[in-house]
């Protein structure tokens, strides 16, 4: 897959798909939206050796690479590791980006995390900052709404 560096403005950014018209992350979004059918996957530069993969055959080709895990250590860091499996992975309808997240906490900070999405997903300004998909919606249509999101997510 095609990986893309980007570096999003958490408090302005978002990654939408317009294909599906889902929004995978937000200023207002606690948590990524892994429920998104335009979501596959994502690793995050904490965590390398655990990601959430949402995609089947995705998971088993992670899995079978990961088992030279410690041998690939040897030669490449983590990153390279990463990269080199998610390059190697052939799907045109998918691409990779590679998000590098910048803020202050006691002094700079960054992390680095690699999103598999859908190939039209994009970075873009919020539209609409601050305001979260569900408000204003009733009880049973936040209700509906998750279940739909649960069931595409079930469905693949």
């Amino acid at each position: 897959m095609k990986i893309i560096q980007c570096s999003p403005e958490m408090s302005t950014d978002r990654m939408y798909c317009p294909s599906t018209d889902e929004v995978i992350f937000a200023p207002y979004y606690e948590e990524i939206n892994e429920n998104a059918e335009a979501f596959i996957a994502y690793w995050h530069g904490e965590v390398l050796d655990q990601p959430s993969i949402t995609n089947e055959k995705l998971k088993a080709a992670w899995e079978k690479y990961f088992k030279n895990w410690d041998a690939l250590n040897e030669e490449l860091d983590p990153f390279e590791i990463v990269e080199k499996f998610l390059k190697s992975y052939k799907n045109s309808k998918w691409k990779v980006l590679e998000c590098a997240f910048h803020g202050m906490a006691c002094g700079p900070v960054s992390t680095t995390v690699y999103y598999v999405v859908k190939a039209d997903t994009i970075i873009e300004e919020d539209p609409a900052p601050g305001k979260d998909p569900l408000e204003g919606l009733t009880e049973e249509e936040i209700e509906k709404e998750i279940l739909s999101r649960q069931l595409r997510s079930l469905l693949g």
